[in-house]
């Protein structure tokens, strides 16, 4: 896994193993490239189920600390992309 580029937004764009993109946004979201398409970014934050008094919803974990949005790519690269 290298870095590529550093965005002004401060972003970190990140080439894994397999050769996909690899995403960490300041706002809190990790995304990563389908295999053979790096314009298409899919989320990998977790999803948490919300109930409400009649229905629910899903909502995502945000990870606010850059490092462990790294680490985050880190461990997704070491485990899908070898």
């Amino acid at each position: 896994m290298e870095l590529l580029k550093v965005t002004k937004g401060g972003a970190l764009h990140f080439r894994l193993s397999d050769g996909r993109l690899g995403v960490s946004y300041e706002s809190g979201y990790v995304r990563v490239s389908i295999k053979g398409d790096n314009k298409r970014l899919y989320q990998v934050n977790k999803l948490v189920k919300e109930n409400t008094k009649d229905n629910y919803f899903y909502k995502r974990i945000l990870i606010n600390n850059q490092y462990d949005r790294v680490n985050m790519l880190i461990n997704f690269n070491n485990n899908n992309c070898i």
